[in-house]
């Protein structure tokens, strides 16, 4: 469901939430895809959206049916393997994954509870809830984008055709701009 290539350009991974997998890829000069060993990694059930974090040592998977977030540590060759703890709770039903560009925090959509789910990044790359845990968002929140200044969050809300904005406090908290959400067209998905 979801493709993402690392801030190197030499690997991409692809969800695959049928089977509860992340599919591993090299890419080569000309951009194309070939299978790392192994293929796939398991990660939880359900899994939907993915991010990198900035230095490409950290790869974050949404799972959607399991609610948690799989946190993958990224090795030579773009391969990945689990992070200890695998997972952290993600709320009901996470879908969508994003990393601010300094690294610090990472933001995820939780469609089961129309939320954003705030963590703050060790140097590991592990997470911690961040205090409030949640922020509100509107009704089905999907993508998640961060600013390239790190400065804002929007959030896409598919059953009310909105985008949620947030400004990021110290420590990459979220509050809520004014106005709180903006229109947008029918059923948004993802944001970038």
């Amino acid at each position: 469901r979801d493709l993402h290539s690392f801030p190197t350009r030499r690997s991409s991974d692809l969800t695959n939430f049928a089977d509860g997998t992340v599919s591993q890829y090299s890419v080569g000069s000309g951009g194309t895809l070939s299978p790392v060993n192994p293929a796939t990694v398991s990660v939880g059930k359900g899994p939907e959206g993915l991010a990198v974090s900035p230095d490409g040592k950290t790869l974050y998977v949404a799972n959607a049916g399991a609610g948690t977030l799989s946190q993958l540590g990224v090795g030579a060759g773009g391969s990945v393997s689990a992070l200890s703890p695998a997972t952290v709770p993600a709320g009901t039903e996470p879908r969508s994954v994003a990393v601010a560009p300094n690294g610090s925090s990472l933001y995820v959509t939780d469609a089961g509870s129309n939320a954003v789910l705030q963590y703050s990044r060790g140097s590991g790359g592990g997470l911690t809830a961040l205090s409030p845990a949640t922020v509100p968002a509107g009704n089905d929140p999907a993508g998640v984008a961060v600013s390239s200044d790190g400065a804002a969050v929007y959030v896409s809300n598919e059953t009310d055709g909105t985008v949620s904005q947030y400004s990021v406090g110290s420590g990459g908290t979220l509050s809520a701009m004014s106005p709180a959400t903006v229109n947008a067209g029918s059923d948004p998905a993802e944001i970038g």
